[in-house]
């Protein structure tokens, strides 16, 4: 389907042909003369469904590839020429073509001023490359071109003049053609949704310009663009690399640096320089040593109570100081020094944030601290033992702060007496298992209440023992206790478990005894 021939070398427009001098063209005496514009081969004028068009004459073969225009394709021609003729200044043909056939425009709108743009109605799929390579081609010759579309190209990487329409090549043909620029659409010349006739008067105002520029300018752009994406990505690439090479080599000085201030710490740790003086008793083995702190050189005596490993592996974990901070501790170690007749300085006892909590040593002077690595790397030879739990030595004493269990007289131990078995209640505090009922929504006249009554009294007579005692220190919310022997801590129901077992030492405390 064709919509422009020539007739005796005169152009003939199908859409402005009107229908009685259609119907007469075929008794013209140069009708044998039609030809179409693209190939010049004989043609005949067609008339389907009221649309006016040309073909070629049924006994030619043609071997060019004309385009094949639907009735879709021809209606929206025909409608952008109504709509262009009718806007001021403007005039439009269609099948327009280049001099050289070049290119043929759907629809070719000429101003008086001599601009023009170049309508291509496009309703089957084109890729972006052969819209770029058709765009140009206008481009090159100084004619803008505008496409008539069904759907938004926003895929595309460089941007054109579009109108989209919805309206394809399968779409309802409307009645008249003209009511296809009442259809409305997302725009993209307008960035917001309009319909075909106003978004085509915005492209023919005076005032319109394309701002992105042809084709190949914006690929030329985007060539740009990418030079310069790909280059810095490159100087990051770079600076990423310099950066990891300056962090290794920082890394390495650090751990240089540090491998040299364990060297000096262990160099400079030996054993007390205490003559005859043996361990002391005490409920611990504790260790110690004498190292210097790296700062001022201030001597100091740090203790420990893992005994040292014979030889620490690289593979292995790192040995961590067991916590010293407690009074029991630190009085063995006190008495050792008085024992020895010492007069150096323990180190301070230092807590280090976080979680799970550690403590460290600091020096007592200049508060510099003593890496936990530098303690683990020091070798067996430099420790020596200065509390033991069975002693025979001339030195060996008790820590004074620490009771001498009670020894028994008795030579023979008492069998426990025997004890009727007891049963126990619902309501008593010590039942154990679902209860029928709670104990608190007992009504008075119930068997129950005494029971509850009786272990309630139980219980606040327990207490009042408990708070009596010197052996303990309530808290003051009443329901803790503070062991004066070992410092232990517990519920007032903990307390069978801290007294039936003995009490606790140091690094032995459980959950029952806290």
């Amino acid at each position: 389907m064709q919509l422009v021939a020539y007739l005796n070398g005169e152009r003939i427009d199908a859409t402005q042909v009107a229908h009685e001098q259609w119907r007469a063209l075929v008794d013209d005496r140069n009708y044998a003369s039609l030809v179409l514009i693209e190939c010049g081969l004989r043609a005949s004028r067609v008339t389907l469904r009221g649309l006016q068009f040309f073909r070629h004459h049924r006994d030619v073969a043609c071997s060019i590839e004309h385009k094949a225009e639907s009735e879709q394709h021809l209606t929206m021609k025909r409608a952008l020429k109504d709509k262009i003729n009718a806007a001021a200044g403007w005039h439009a043909e269609v099948e327009h073509a280049h001099p050289e056939r070049a290119w043929i425009a759907d629809v070719m709108s000429i101003h008086i001023s001599g601009k023009r743009l170049a309508f291509e109605v496009q309703l089957s799929p084109l890729s972006e490359d052969e819209y770029i390579r058709r765009s140009q081609r206008y481009a090159d010759d100084c004619v803008g071109v505008v496409w008539i579309v069904p759907d938004n190209l926003d895929w595309f990487r460089i941007q054109m003049p579009m109108i989209v329409t919805g309206f394809g090549k399968t779409s309802a043909l409307p009645e008249p053609p003209e009511l296809l620029m009442d259809l409305a659409h997302f725009q993209p010349v307008f960035g917001k949704r309009a319909s075909v006739g106003a978004a085509l008067d915005a492209i023919l105002a005076p005032s319109f310009r394309w701002p992105y520029g042809t084709p190949e300018h914006q690929l030329d752009e985007i060539s740009k663009l990418e030079e310069i994406r790909a280059k810095a990505a490159a100087e990051h690439q770079d600076r990423q690399a310099r950066l990891a090479e300056e962090k290794g080599l920082d890394e390495e000085k650090a751990k240089l640096q540090a491998e040299e201030l364990a060297a000096r710490f262990i160099a400079s740790a030996a054993t007390p320089a205490i003559s005859a003086a043996g361990p002391v008793r005490a409920a611990n083995r504790i260790w110690a040593t004498e190292v210097r702190c790296l700062k001022a050189g201030h001597p100091m005596l740090i203790w420990r109570l893992t005994e040292p490993p014979p030889k620490r592996t690289s593979d292995g974990p790192m040995w961590r100081p067991t916590m010293e901070n407690f009074d029991n501790v630190r009085a063995h170690v006190d008495t050792w020094l008085a024992v020895a007749g010492s007069s150096l300085a323990k180190a301070k006892v230092f807590r280090v944030g976080g979680w799970p909590v550690h403590r460290t040593f600091v020096c007592p002077e200049c508060n510099q601290l003593i890496q936990g690595r530098w303690v683990s790397a020091l070798p067996p030879a430099k420790w020596t033992l200065i509390a033991e739990t069975s002693v025979s030595t001339a030195w060996a004493r008790d820590v004074p702060y620490r009771k001498t269990p009670a020894q028994t007289t008795h030579t023979q131990e008492k069998a426990p007496a025997q004890r009727p078995p007891v049963k126990v209640e619902e309501s008593d505090w010590r039942f154990i298992g679902p209860r029928r009922k709670p104990n608190w929504i007992t009504e008075a006249g119930s068997e129950e209440l005494p029971y509850f009554l009786v272990a309630k009294k139980a219980h606040a007579e327990r207490m009042e023992q408990l708070r009596a005692s010197p052996r303990y220190r309530v808290s003051p919310n009443g329901f803790r206790f503070e062991c004066a022997d070992c410092g232990g801590e517990f519920e007032d129901e903990k307390e069978g478990i801290h007294a039936d077992g003995g009490c606790l030492i140091l690094g032995a405390r459980g959950l029952g005894g806290r």
